[in-house]
Order: C-alpha cells, then sequence, then structure tokens
C-alpha cells in the first residue's frame, strides 16, 4: 500500500504545483482516493473538519475580519500616510514594521489586503515603483506570521499534528523565540536590498499607460447630421452591433455616467468610447461621428469628481471565480464598467467580459465614485488603489481591539486553550454585534478550510502504512553522519522547496510525520524537527504561487517570476542558515 499512497502523493503534488485543480478541489480529490483505496477509515477521512486547528484558523479568520470591518487598521494605515513628513524610506519602513507586527496576530493575508492600497498611495506620493515597495511588504508579513501561533494556519495545524502524535501543544509565543528573530532580519534584508535593488517594473502614476489603454480609449463627436440625435445608446443596440462599450457621455461641462444607455443623445455630445480600434472605426463611419484623434486620454482624464478608474482584485473567497463579467452581468449589477484584466502579470484588454474569472485576477474599473467605491466594499473585491479618504470607524470598533488582545492573554497564561478562546471571542464580537453572523461566514475563507480537512487523513494514512518511517529512514541514512543537526538541515530544505510549488499547510501535513519518525528513529526529542517543519513550511519567498500574499502582489507590482527568484533566494538561504543554527539552541535535541 505504500506504493498506492505514494502515487496519490505524486499526483497531489503535481497538481498543486501545475494547478490543475483548485487547491481545495485537489485536497477534497485526495480524500476520495484515500477512502476508495482504504487507505484510511470514514471516520479518519473526516476527523479533519472537527481537528481543533481547522476550527481555530475559522474562529481567526472572524475574529482577523472583525477587526478589519472595525476600521482601526485603515485609520492606522491613515495615520502612517500622514505621519512621515518627506520621508518616502520612513513611511515605507514604518508600513512594513506595521504590517508584519499586525499579521502576529490577524490573518496575513488580510494585513496584506489592508496594506496594499497604503503602499500603492505612498507609492504615487513619493513617485517611487510599487515594485519596490509589494515584494518586501508580502515577505515581511509572512515573517510575521512565524511569530505566534496563531500568526499563520500552518503553525495551529502542525501544533495539532504535534498533540496527536503526544507532544505539548505550542505555546502562544512560543514561536516568537525564533519568529521574532526572522521578522527582524526579514525586515532589515528587504530594507536594505529588494526595495533598493528590485526593477522598476510598474508605473507609479498611471493605470492607463500600465494596461497600454491607449489604442483601446478615444472620444468620438456626435454632429447634428448624426443619426444618433435624438436616440440612446440602447436603442441603437451600439454594445452589440459595435462590441464596444460608451462609458461616458460628456456634454458640455457635465459629465453622464448614470444610466448612460437610457440617456438621449443630443448634437455635440462628446461619447468616451472603449474597444478596439477596428469597432471604433466601424462605429464612427456607421453614425458619422467625429474622432477626436488630438486627445489623449490618461488618468487625469478619466477621473475627476464623479469618475474615477481603479484596480479591484478578485478576492480567494469570492463566489465570482469560474464565472464571467457577461454572466454575471457586472455593469447593470455594480454599475461601472471593466476595461482590462491582470492575470498575474498577462494584460487582457479584448473580449474581457468573456474570460472566466479567477482568484487573484486584477480588474481595471471605471465608472461613478460610489459605484467604485461600493464595489471595493464587497467581499467579492479588493481594492488595490486608496479609493475613500475618509477613515471611519463603526460604532463598536473598540469591540475587537479589546477582544483580540484578551483572546491572546487567555490563550497565553494557559487560563484556556487558544481554541476556546477563539471561539469565545467570537461569540462576544456576535453577540455585541459589532460583527453579523453574515460576515462571519463571509469572512471565511473556505479553501483553505476544505484545504486543511482534506488534506490532514493523508498524513494520518502516511503513519499507518509506514510510508512515513520508510521515507524517514532514506533521510536518515543520508544524513544520519551528520547529526541530528544535519538531518534537521535536510528536512529544513525540502520542506522549504515541496511549499513553494504548493501550499504551506499541504507541505506541513506531508513533512510532519516524516520529521517525527526521523527523530523517533535517531533516538532524539522530535520538538526541535516538528519546529523545523513549521517554520520552513513559512519560508516561502522564492516563488510567487508558494503563499497567498507572494500572489497578491504579483499583478500590482508587474513583476516576473524572476523577480520573486533574485529577491527571495537571499532570504530563503539566511532563513535556512538561522534555523539550522538556531532552533536546536532554543528547542534542544
Amino acid at each position: 500500500m505504500e506504493f498506492v499512497l505514494l502515487a496519490i502523493i505524486v499526483f497531489a503534488l503535481l497538481s498543486f504545483a501545475l494547478q490543475w485543480m483548485p487547491l481545495d478541489v485537489t485536497a477534497l480529490t485526495v480524500l476520495g482516493l484515500l477512502l476508495v483505496c482504504d487507505l484510511v477509515t470514514p471516520e479518519e477521512a473526516i476527523a479533519g473538519f472537527s481537528n481543533p486547528a481547522v476550527v481555530t484558523v475559522m474562529m481567526m479568520f472572524i475574529l482577523s475580519h472583525g477587526l478589519v470591518e472595525s476600521g482601526v487598521i485603515n485609520r492606522i494605515g491613515y495615520r502612517i500616510s500622514h505621519m512621515s513628513g518627506q520621508s518616502p524610506w520612513r513611511a515605507i519602513i514604518t508600513l512594513l514594521v506595521v504590517s508584519g507586527v499586525l499579521s502576529a496576530f490577524i490573518n496575513n493575508t488580510a494585513a496584506v489586503a489592508i496594506f496594499m492600497p497604503l503602499a500603492m498611495m505612498l507609492a504615487r506620493h513619493y513617485k517611487i515603483s510599487p515594485s519596490r515597495i509589494l515584494i518586501p511588504l508580502s515577505y515581511v508579513s509572512i515573517a510575521g506570521g512565524t511569530c505566534t501561533l496563531i500568526g499563520t494556519s500552518t503553525n495551529l495545524l502542525v501544533s495539532s499534528l504535534a498533540v496527536e502524535a503526544g507532544m505539548e501543544p505550542f505555546g502562544i509565543f512560543e514561536l516568537t523565540a525564533f519568529g521574532g528573530i526572522l521578522f527582524v532580519v526579514a525586515l532589515v534584508y528587504n530594507v536594505l536590498g529588494p526595495m533598493r535593488t528590485l526593477p522598476p517594473r510598474a508605473a507609479a502614476d498611471s493605470l492607463t499607460n500600465k494596461y497600454s489603454m491607449g489604442p483601446y480609449l478615444t472620444e468620438l463627436r456626435v454632429p447634428s447630421t448624426s443619426p444618433l440625435v435624438a436616440s440612446t445608446v440602447l436603442e441603437k443596440g451600439i454594445s452589440e452591433r459595435f462590441n464596444l462599450n460608451v462609458l461616458e457621455i460628456i456634454r458640455g461641462r457635465k459629465k453622464i455616467s448614470q444610466d448612460i444607455r437610457n440617456t438621449e443623445l443630443q448634437a455635440e455630445d462628446v461619447l468616451l468610447v472603449r474597444g478596439t480600434m477596428e469597432d471604433i472605426v466601424s462605429l464612427r463611419g456607421h453614425y458619422g461621428l467625429l474622432l477626436l484623434s488630438d486627445t489623449k486620454l490618461e488618468d487625469a482624464t478619466l477621473t475627476d469628481s464623479t469618475n474615477v478608474l481603479a484596480e479591484m482584485q478578485v478576492a480567494p473567497q469570492s463566489q465570482l471565480a469560474g464565472r464571467t463579467l457577461r454572466e454575471i452581468d457586472f455593469r447593470k449589477r455594480y454599475g461601472c464598467f471593466v476595461l482590462a484584466l491582470n492575470r498575474t502579470g498577462e494584460l487582457i484588454r479584448n473580449k474581457v467580459a468573456f474570460i472566466p474569472l479567477k482568484p487573484w485576477d486584477i480588474l481595471l474599473t471605471f465608472g461613478p465614485r460610489s459605484r467604485i467605491e461600493g464595489l471595493g466594499q464587497q467581499d467579492d473585491f479588493m481594492p488595490i488603489g486608496e479609493l475613500d479618504l475618509k477613515i471611519r470607524l463603526t460604532p463598536r470598533w473598540w469591540v475587537p481591539v479589546v477582544v483580540i488582545p484578551i483572546v491572546v492573554l487567555l490563550a497565553a497564561l494557559g487560563i484556556f486553550n487558544i481554541l476556546k478562546a477563539a471561539i469565545l471571542g467570537v461569540v462576544v464580537m456576535l453577540v455585541t454585534r459589532s460583527l453579523t453572523i453574515q460576515q462571519a461566514y463571509r469572512s471565511i475563507n473556505w479553501t483553505v478550510i476544505f484545504l486543511l480537512a482534506a488534506i490532514l487523513p493523508l498524513g494520518v494514512a502516511m503513519v499507518k502504512t509506514g510510508l512515513a518511517d520508510t521515507l524517514a529512514q532514506q533521510i536518515v541514512r543520508f544524513g544520519g553522519p551528520m547529526g541530528p543537526v544535519g538531518v534537521m538541515a535536510i528536512i529544513i530544505v525540502t520542506t522549504a522547496l515541496m511549499t513553494e510549488v504548493v501550499s504551506n499547510n499541504s507541505a506541513a501535513v506531508l513533512m510532519v510525520p516524516i520529521a517525527l519518525s526521523v527523530a523517533e528513529a535517531l533516538g532524539v526529542d522530535g520538538r526541535p524537527m516538528v519546529m523545523a517543519v513549521t517554520f520552513a513550511a513559512s519560508m516561502s519567498f522564492m516563488t510567487p504561487i508558494g503563499y497567498q500574499t507572494n500572489t497578491m502582489v504579483y499583478g500590482p507590482g508587474a513583476y516576473r517570476f524572476t523577480d520573486y527568484l533574485r529577491a527571495g533566494v537571499p532570504l530563503a538561504l539566511v532563513g535556512w542558515v538561522m534555523a539550522v543554527l538556531l532552533i536546536p539552541r532554543i528547542w534542544p535535541f
């Protein structure tokens, strides 16, 4: 059965790495294969859904969302942008420090989602390329997540696996001894390295230039002799017949952006049109319109007190993933237009409405400011640029500010375990109505939950079939002459490389049983080996797919794959050396 399980693991690794299916679908497929092959019992297969780590991660998603919704973190970001004077480095370093510290207590994906718009705003203000800020923001947030038990789901997962193996659970600040050092080193490294050396790929000023929208946007004047006079865009079927969009009607000094399709056109109206030049020329010839070829349309032309041009990123838990803009009737549903799509660096400007959306896609949107700001408040989207500088606090903003430190304190003092403390914290937020139950449901990243619950039985199968022992023996045979520290170094490298191509949680589930078997074979305490897996699973700096925050910043930073290698390999090597030297001292064998 070892060979059958090994084949299932190889399938899982390839599916994760090559993205044959979404992560959670792959995990559920693996679970199904384990059941079909009788590698786990039905009880073992569903045990992951009641695992303390999985439930705790769910509760932490809700607590983090409560803090985000309170407006407190947005106000902190607003203060950062106004306290730094004329020094760009002071502002950016403050941003990195705050983001990293918050990542130790809330989901680091949420932290990056909150501070990425601020980073873009600072980049524009100081005329610095966002490419030099966003990778450091991701790396420092990842390192910040290693500082506490609740900083990342991986820490909670490994702690749960350790308990199942008979170990004491991790203390909430037990990881700080090494994680704090890693955070400081990551901060210093990024300030001295990537912030100064990464290529300035993304422009800080113009979205129209960034998306090369010049050939796709133009203005057409409606002369008095045109058949369009006294008719509407809807009546003439312009969008359907010519495959383009009328974004705005300019009538003298007035700009009409609401209910454009039903607005009766007048002589001398100017139509702001989005489409290919071929379609625009066809429209112009058919209705005798005048092309204003001398007008260069840029951000300043498109953005005013009424309308705004902004980037929106499809959230990982978005219910729109897999559906096209046409299917969801985006224009009618949200009252704005999508001009282009950025998918991990690939710019898509033709037939955008027919492309199924994926998590982390970036939509270049245009429309009334109120509509765009409303879009940014939807759970399906995350704004990349600051849209609303009015920093509002909710009426019960103080509840999550008080609850989260109390949850941490109760767990740190051993009064409650982290699961009990987190559940009670969520209950307090719900009872005080600082968070609604609907918001709580929407705040949970179900992809992560199903991934965790469905992949956990794989570790059980590795122990039952003896595959964990077999792989451990090979590692001991190869690294045994170097002693426990040398074997631990191999485990760290293996886990770190694995987490670059599969999810960090999957790498941890696969490596923890092996690490424990290695410790048993060597006759040493398993805790330092488990700690090695914990930290190595979060040292995902070398690819844009190994960690969610790396994927988040890929498009906004206009990065290339090589940028992650250039910035991440040195930091990964430093982290590896630090782990080999310090983990045995902090957690002796």
